[in-house]
């Protein structure tokens, strides 16, 4: 019974982390700082809190190949993405980068021979359109190198699902080496930031962006990965790229146009129609 509860707690938990990152967009906007800056420092706390919450749950640290790959995966995907965004729109990077459950699909069945259901297809297909709706405006020409970098951080973050779902992975593990790895990376940067041109409001939200957004968010995570399908988690934090600009409109004003709105919507009912359809059909899951 317990099992079966915590089985079912995993794709909330993978929710809640896609929640959770979507408040990076807002947060970044507050610090002056480049992205190299920003991301080695959000890094470096988010590696001591996921840490802290190993200990706290007596999680022990592991280390072998899955585990390796997988905080290799997770160090180049927020040092790609980080970048993106100061070469393209938010927007466009977030919807290039979303390409992650496509290509989370093609390595399971190239490198596991996992061959994805109808359904997991079908629904990959809706919510990327979903997402391509909400920032059709922002897909403008002109910033090839941070699309190149949205994607490739799309393609590595399917690395992070794919190698997380092994069965001697360990997804605390390699978010911890992950962000530290991504944080020593940035240091030489932050080492050179402009601490006095900190505010109250950036010092609170490069501590957001550690603690809570990149820490707890990868606590969630991994708790999530332990009984959710690498497709079915992919999925399920596609509501990061549809409430990132919503913190942003809220915060700054900016206003949602009847085509975010829609989009929005198309990804939002997909996702939980496809989760709904997933809890029903358990002794498929494992095709995802």
């Amino acid at each position: 019974m317990n099992e079966k509860k915590t089985r079912n707690l995993g794709p909330l938990y993978v929710l809640i982390t896609g929640v959770l990152f979507s408040i990076g967009g807002l947060c970044m906007k507050v610090v002056p700082w480049n992205a190299f800056s920003i991301n080695s420092f959000r890094c470096l706390v988010s590696a001591v809190v996921i840490y802290l919450c190993m200990r706290v749950l007596k999680h022990p640290m592991k280390f072998n190949r899955h585990v390796f790959l997988a905080s290799l995966a997770m160090c180049a995907t927020t040092c790609l993405y980080s970048n993106s965004v100061k070469l393209t729109t938010a927007g466009a990077a977030i919807v290039i980068q979303f390409t992650v459950p496509i290509w989370t699909m093609l390595f399971g069945l190239l490198l596991y021979h996992r061959k994805p259901r109808r359904m997991d297809i079908l629904a990959c297909i809706v919510v990327f359109v979903g997402i391509a709706v909400c920032f059709y405006e922002g897909l403008a020409a002109g910033h090839t190198p941070g699309n190149i970098l949205a994607l490739l951080s799309g393609i590595t973050y399917s690395g992070v699902f794919m190698s997380n779902s092994a069965e001697d992975s360990d997804p605390f593990s390699s978010a911890v080496i992950g962000q530290f790895l991504a944080g020593l990376i940035g240091l030489p940067w932050l080492l050179r930031a402009d601490f006095a041109s900190l505010g109250t409001a950036s010092w609170v939200a490069l501590l957001v962006l550690g603690i809570f957004q990149m820490g707890f968010g990868y606590v969630f995570l991994a708790k999530g990965l332990e009984t959710t399908s690498p497709i079915t988690a992919c999925l399920l934090t596609g509501v990061e790229p549809v409430l990132n600009p919503i913190w942003v409109a809220l915060f700054y004003g900016e206003p949602i146009t009847p085509l975010f709105a829609l989009g929005g919507a198309i990804v939002l009912v997909s996702v939980t129609a496809y989760e709904i359809w997933n809890s029903r059909h358990p002794s498929d899951a494992a095709a995802g």
